[in-house]
């Protein structure tokens, strides 16, 4: 990004060398590229996002597990030594983070403090960074913005918390930039009313994502260390967290070539409000997605979905073992790339969410 000229220059080596591979790498490149422009049909955008935990999982020597937990029938629960297993591992993950330093870091020493102090680092550098992509005047109101997300986890994202006398239409701006960087992603609003769910969306009404869960744990000043003692207890104190989790779980997963845009589903009547965590497409269909911190299982948003809309099926996320049940599937945590990695449970089973 200090060189735009570099990234036109790709052009070249497409048309004049086709045979050697070349690759840019930037963290703040798509503010570049609105400067200079993408070499149309000569350069191939892939979108990176921290490590998944199935990729956190290989880091930590455990490939074999990984492995089962991709190819695993998501119809039959898993056995429950592996199944605390990965929960296990999950709990490191949502304490660690997928930030490769991070994880690099932990595979070596496992050394909580280091990692906080890791993140501290990181979490500096990019507040470091602010300058290069937003105008003096907007700096502060980065800053703001970027120590906020992680405390509006979970919820509809409003600039009204934020203390000080501070307008929208200043702090909107900041988290649009935040957004172009990479460090946050909005989540929104959508009808969910058929395909494609883009169209769908209202972009004035929306949650925000921060980019990583380590990180944003290390914004909030939280204590990671109950992660390592007991993971399903923690995830019940921290559903914003988890919530967060799975959303940047559907980041990791999404096709690399197109920025990808996460949504939810909310709906406010006399009777009540009602709201799922995210909508989907999948196999051309839309499914919704409830993210189930706690031991509760009513699930009253999701069946109302499903009932609205016809979905096919619904999913649970939660840290229960697989189960299916009046056309809700339950998915493990560690296993949501089991699920999205193109294995289509409608297509193999075809009977399972009949009546």
């Amino acid at each position: 990004q200090v060189v735009p000229q570099a990234v036109t220059a790709m052009r070249y080596f497409y048309e004049e060398l086709p045979e050697l591979h070349v690759i840019a790498a930037g963290s703040l490149l798509d503010f570049t590229l609105e400067h200079v422009g993408m070499p149309v049909g000569r350069v191939e955008s892939l979108y990176m996002y921290p490590l998944s935990f199935l990729e956190f999982l290989v880091a930590m020597g455990g490939g074999r597990l990984a492995a089962f937990i991709g190819a695993h029938n998501p119809v039959a629960p898993l056995s429950e030594a592996l199944h605390v297993k990965a929960l296990s591992f999950l709990g490191q993950y949502l304490a660690v983070g997928g930030m490769p330093f991070a994880v690099t870091q932990w595979a070596q020493e496992q050394n909580t403090q280091r990692i906080m102090r890791l993140h501290q680092d990181q979490l500096d550098s990019y507040r470091q960074d602010f300058g290069k992509y937003a105008r003096t005047k907007q700096v502060r109101f980065v800053e703001l913005v970027f120590d906020q997300v992680p405390q509006q986890l979970g919820r509809k994202f409003k600039y009204s918390l934020i203390d000080g006398d501070y307008r929208k239409r200043e702090l909107a701006p900041a988290l649009d930039l935040l957004s172009t960087a990479g460090v946050a992603h909005k989540i929104y609003a959508a009808t969910a009313a058929g395909v494609p769910l883009r169209a769908t969306i209202d972009v004035t009404d929306y949650k925000a994502l921060f980019l990583d869960v380590g990180l944003a744990q290390t914004v909030m000043g939280g204590d990671v260390r109950g992660w390592f003692l007991s993971p399903e207890a923690e995830v019940i104190n921290k559903g914003a967290l988890v919530e967060a989790f799975v959303g940047q779980e559907l980041l990791a997963y999404a096709p690399s070539h197109q920025r990808e845009v996460l949504c939810y589903w909310h709906k406010e009547g006399r009777s009540g409000t009602a709201e799922i965590d995210y909508v989907i497409q999948k196999d051309g269909l839309i499914v919704p997605i409830e993210v189930k911190a706690g031991a509760g299982s009513t699930l009253k948003s999701l069946r109302a979905f499903i009932e609205a809309r016809g979905s096919v099926h619904g999913v649970r996320f939660s840290t229960h073992n697989y189960s299916v049940h009046e056309k809700v599937l339950t998915v493990p945590f560690y296993a949501i790339a089991a699920y999205l990695s193109g294995f289509s449970v409608i297509n193999r089973y075809p009977g399972l969410f009949e009546e």
